[in-house]
């Protein structure tokens, strides 16, 4: 795995992380708990670190940028196509199954489990319906470097 590989991946990890914060804090659709939130808040954190460190790297230079074949630039740096890439989708449900069992096993009371996603969770939320993803492309429309990473999760944090 590569740099460019590297920052693939955290850019996908960070706008899923971005979407369920987001809906954690609609207190319409929130069925997450005020610990499950705190996760995607750390977690984003702990990319803009990351991130924040890739800063200098010399992969991200405007040189190195332009040697890389545009598919490969698009695969990090358009926000609107990364959320709507099928492989994007199944990390998202990925990841919202997995806090949602993690916030099962945090509550203290029972609850139906049907009261899990009845929000625009997951694959849900990136329907016409939801305005999460023009909510994400307010922030920033395009990551092409770590310190476009750096922006988004800075403005998605400042956000709630």
């Amino acid at each position: 795995m590569n740099f460019y590989d590297f920052f693939i991946f955290i850019v996908r990890f960070a706008l899923a992380n971005v979407i369920e914060l987001y809906h954690v804090q609609q207190p319409e659709v929130a069925t997450f708990s005020t610990e499950t939130a705190h996760h995607f808040v750390y977690n984003l954190k702990s990319i803009r670190n990351v991130a924040s460190k890739m800063i200098t790297t010399e992969a991200f230079t405007t040189e190195n940028l332009r040697s890389i074949s545009e598919d490969n630039r698009n695969a990090f740096s358009n926000v609107k196509q990364i959320l709507e890439e099928e492989s994007f989708r199944r990390l998202l449900v990925i990841l919202s199954k997995a806090y949602e069992h993690i916030d099962r096993g945090q509550r203290i009371c029972l609850k139906s489990s049907t009261s899990y996603q009845k929000s625009c969770l997951s694959v849900i939320c990136l329907k016409s319906d939801c305005n999460v993803v023009d909510h994400i492309i307010s922030l920033i429309s395009e990551v092409c470097v770590p310190a476009d990473l750096v922006t988004l999760i800075d403005s998605a944090l400042s956000d709630g």
